[in-house]
Formats: structure tokens, C-alpha cells, sequence
């Protein structure tokens, strides 16, 4: 019996899908419609979004209002729209350097200020009324760092409530009493959908309310819905959603929001490949927030059965930036095969555009099990350590127009310079050091910079994890070392 309520509910489910297919299709195809063309990367900061908001003002249905400021002296503004007794929240950037909803949620005020929406959101506004507070760490997103001005994770101080940014979100919650409540983030791109090779690209979770993982009325609307939403965006990116841990944490605002009242869907955004800036993962938040707010409308979500939660894998870590596979390491007469897993972390450069990266072995051996979103199979290479010049000392101004083919044919990863850089890395597709005092030995943790021959001939070469061929005139993606 209860295997054909379950048929019955999935059935039900299937039909509620497909008559919201064109509603979602539609959202999908005409997205660049409704995209806010002033946040086109990551690193846009809380000057760049009051702007957009102050626009709001003049709009109608809207209304704006300051809820307080960050330790900075920034300000927080919730935004309203609608007079619908459902009372849907969402709060975003909580995290500094999770910037991904932020921007969707622009997306979505301009899809609700088109005219060609005009009788769909009147339609809507009758039922809900949504409250937005969008980067609630400005602090943190003028550094593009997770934690605020103090170094606090804001989203560990729900109970001591420490920090400005903290008692705003609480307050604004305990004034609200909303029924839903959406907790954006962005999550690491190197999780994967459980130990499979596939990116987590959208991760949900109804977080709980207890250490039991108990679930009442309030966490099933939460799952429910996100059942929803998992159908919804199985449309464009199947196989590539998962779902967040679910361990219980006391001290974080998801986890006690659902436990005051607020069925409290958690939004991560992870990665897809060939998208570093997320904005297919901007256009996938769009999506699925606005089919959220319909299904919340329509009550259709609760005719979604929770299995479709619980059969959702959980994140886990399978992914890599790079692995160079099946490489012969030789040590003498000796040889053995290898794969090397490498990371690339980003840190931002002076001009706060620039990105540069730091690259570390995470890994070596048999990485079979893990993916890459660079994937190279060197099967007949061998691996060796990349050498340092020491021929000559350059100075910078020598380095302008050098020809580094010369070098890296050579197999060397890095040179000798008269005067370092201030900053940590170099526009240079080379690393810089002042002494030789540089260990290249190939171990873990240490940056990636090698050499790889074929037949005794080196053919390409690794300079800070990024790959490079030797050839002429080939261009070097990436950025070298300043090493001090």
C-alpha cells in the first residue's frame, strides 16, 4: 500500500511538473533578458549593488528600508515587494566571498520590473510577499573574504549574536515570522555528487533543528520544496546536484531559523565547468528561486513526495582543479606510475579584477577515483622537477619582451631577479626568486612545478600548476610566483 501511495504521489508530481515545463523553459531561454548587466564577476562590492537598489525605490510595488549597518558602516536594506500573506525571506552573502545569489537576486528584481511579467507577478504578489537582504557581510565582500570585519563566520554567531550583521539578520527574522526562509550560499567547486565524477553544482539543504535530524511540518515544507527545486533544475544540469551535509549546528542561522518557525532552505552554489565567475550558476539561482516562489504560490510543492529529497547524494570530495595522469616517475633504475592532483587557490591582486592563483600538490599516486575540471592522460611521459636559472640576474624591465620559450625548453620553472615585486605573484609566466634557496622536490603541499619529457625530450612544462607546451609564440594561461 504504501509503495502505491508512493507511485501515486510521484505520478501527481510528474503531472504539477510538467504544466510548470514551459514556465521554467521559458525562464531559461530568456534569462539574458533579465540579467543585471552591471555584475558581470565574482568581486563586486557593496558601492556596486546600492546603486541597483536605490533604484528600486521609484519602482512601484517596492519598498526599501535601512535595517541597520555593518561594522564598516555599511548599509544592510531589506527590499519588499508583493502583499501576499506567504512570507517568503531570503538572505544573501553571508559569506563574504559567496557573491553568486547575490547577484541572481538582481536578476530577479529586473525579471519582476519587466512589463511582459506584468500579470504574472500581479498574479503572484496576491499570494506572497518576498523580503530580500541581499550581501549581508559587506565587510567581508570589500575583501572578497568569508568571514566580517572581525574575523567572525557570521554564520556561527546566531546564538551569541556578536556581530552587527548578525543581530540585523535575527531582528529582521524575528520581525518578518516568515513562513520560508532561503539561505544563500556558495560552496567549494571541488565537491562532487557524492563519489561520483560529477560537480556539485547546486547543493540543497532542510537543515535540521535538533542533533536527532527530526523531522516536524516545518523541515518537511523545506523538503518538500526542495524536491521541487531538484526536479526543476534536473531539467538543465541532471546528475550535477547534491545535498549539503545535514549534521546539526546550534550556532548557525539556517539551523535555528528552521527550528523557530521558518522552513529554511539552504542554496549552495558550487561548480560547473568552464564557468570560474558561476554566471551559469547565477542563471540556475534565477531559476530555481522563481519556480520556488510559484510552487510556494500554488501550494504545489506539497504534493511533491519527500523520497526525492532523501535519494539526493550528498557532497563529497572526488574533484581537483588538475590531474596529470599515468606518469612515470624514475628513480634510477627504478620506475613508477603516478597521477598528480593539483589546486589552484585564488587570491585577488591589486587591481581587485585581477585574479591570481597559488598552486599546491594535494595529491600523488593512484587518483583514479577523482575527476578534474583538468583532466590530462600522459601516458609514455615522465616526470622530473623543474630547474632554476641561475645564468643570470634579471631585472624586471629585461622581462617585458623576454622570450620564455628559451627557458622553458630548458626545463626551468624559475629565475633570478635583481628586485622582487611587492606583491606575492607575477604577471610574468614565470616564478621570481632573489636567491636560489627554492626546494622543487615534487611533494605534497608544495607548489607544482615541473617537467614532463617524452622520449628524453621535455614537451611540456608545469610552472605554478598551470600547464604549458613547449612552443614558440604559445601563449602562458596563468600566473608565476613571487618567491621570497
Amino acid at each position: 500500500m504504501k509503495t502505491l501511495l508512493l507511485i501515486l504521489t510521484i505520478i501527481i508530481s510528474e503531472v504539477i511538473m510538467a504544466q510548470n515545463y514551459d514556465f521554467e523553459q521559458n525562464l531559461y531561454q530568456s534569462y539574458d533578458r533579465y540579467k543585471e548587466k552591471s555584475l558581470t564577476h565574482r568581486r563586486f562590492k557593496h558601492a556596486d549593488i546600492i546603486p541597483l537598489i536605490d533604484k528600486l525605490k521609484h519602482k512601484s510595488g517596492y519598498t526599501v528600508k535601512v535595517v541597520g549597518k555593518s561594522v564598516e558602516g555599511r548599509e544592510l536594506k531589506l527590499i519588499t515587494i508583493g502583499k501576499g500573506k506567504t512570507k517568503i525571506f531570503m538572505w544573501s552573502q553571508m559569506h563574504g566571498d559567496e557573491p553568486t545569489a547575490t547577484a541572481a537576486l538582481f536578476d530577479i528584481f529586473n525579471f519582476i520590473n519587466d512589463t511582459t511579467n506584468k500579470e504574472y507577478c500581479k498574479a503572484l504578489f496576491e499570494r506572497v510577499t518576498l523580503y530580500f537582504l541581499p550581501m549581508v557581510n559587506p565587510d567581508g565582500a570589500e575583501r572578497f573574504k568569508r568571514r566580517n570585519f572581525y574575523d567572525i563566520d557570521l554564520n556561527r554567531d546566531a546564538s551569541r549574536l556578536q556581530c552587527p550583521e548578525a543581530v540585523i539578520l535575527k531582528s529582521v527574522f524575528d520581525s518578518l515570522k516568515a513562513d520560508f526562509g532561503f539561505n544563500l550560499h556558495d560552496q567549494s567547486h571541488r565537491y562532487s555528487v557524492g563519489n561520483s565524477f560529477r560537480t556539485a553544482t547546486i547543493s540543497f539543504l532542510a537543515p535540521a533543528y535538533n542533533y536527532e535530524k527530526d523531522f516536524n511540518n516545518v523541515r518537511g515544507k523545506a523538503v518538500q520544496l526542495i524536491g521541487n527545486m531538484y526536479q526543476v533544475l534536473s531539467q538543465f544540469i541532471p546528475g550535477h546536484i547534491a545535498k549539503y551535509s545535514d549534521e546539526y549546528e546550534p550556532r548557525a542561522f539556517g539551523d535555528n531559523f528552521q527550528k523557530w518557525g521558518t522552513s529554511t532552505i539552504l542554496i549552495e552554489s558550487g561548480g560547473w565547468k568552464d564557468d570560474p565567475e558561476k554566471q551559469f550558476i547565477r542563471k540556475l539561482n534565477f531559476i530555481a528561486l522563481l519556480s520556488a516562489f510559484k510552487s510556494i504560490a500554488e501550494e504545489s510543492y506539497l504534493k511533491t513526495s519527500s523520497e526525492i529529497y532523501e535519494s539526493i547524494p550528498f557532497n563529497d570530495k572526488y574533484i581537483l582543479d588538475v590531474i596529470l595522469r599515468n606518469l612515470t616517475v624514475r628513480n634510477g633504475k627504478k620506475q613508477i606510475k603516478i597521477d598528480i592532483g593539483i589546486n589552484l587557490d585564488e587570491f585577488e591582486g591589486p587591481n581587485e579584477k585581477k585574479i591570481y592563483y597559488r598552486s599546491q600538490v594535494d595529491d600523488l599516486g593512484d587518483l583514479s577515483v577523482f575527476y578534474a575540471y583538468k583532466d590530462y592522460d600522459f601516458n609514455g611521459y615522465t616526470i622530473e622537477r623543474a630547474s632554476i636559472f641561475e645564468d643570470k640576474i634579471f631585472s624586471l624591465k629585461e622581462l617585458e619582451n623576454y622570450d620564455f620559450y628559451k627557458l622553458y625548453s630548458k626545463g626551468y620553472s624559475t629565475i633570478l631577479v635583481k628586485k622582487l615585486p611587492d606583491e606575492k605573484f607575477t604577471k610574468f609566466p614565470i616564478n621570481l626568486a632573489i636567491k636560489n634557496r627554492i626546494d622543487t622536490t615534487i611533494n605534497i603541499g608544495e607548489p607544482a612545478n615541473f617537467i614532463l619529457k617524452k622520449d628524453g625530450k621535455i614537451e611540456y612544462i608545469i610552472i605554478n600548476g598551470f600547464l604549458q607546451r613547449i612552443e614558440k609564440n604559445r601563449k602562458f594561461e596563468g600566473n608565476g610566483l613571487v618567491i621570497k
